[in-house]
């Protein structure tokens, strides 16, 4: 890598350090969100309110349906 490269990465991540600024997030994340959501609504649980347990269950039925049906796809 090009020191002047190297250099502009280093000032980037300075700048996102500081501002605490995050890439947007990709299609697959928004899709992946958009189901964890559905399935919290089908269980009846509210994330910001869910304790450990309930967090676990639903993040893992998310991650075990939502993969499913990527792999179902290709």
């Amino acid at each position: 890598m090009a020191s002047e490269e190297h250099e502009y990465l280093q000032r980037i991540e300075e700048h996102t350090a500081e501002t605490g600024w995050l890439t947007p997030p990709t299609r697959e994340n928004r899709d992946y969100m958009a189901f964890l959501l559905g399935v919290c609504a089908r269980y009846n649980i509210v994330l910001s309110r869910a304790t450990p347990l309930e967090f676990e269950f639903v993040t893992r039925v998310a991650d075990n349906e939502f993969y499913a049906r990527r792999a179902e796809n290709i």
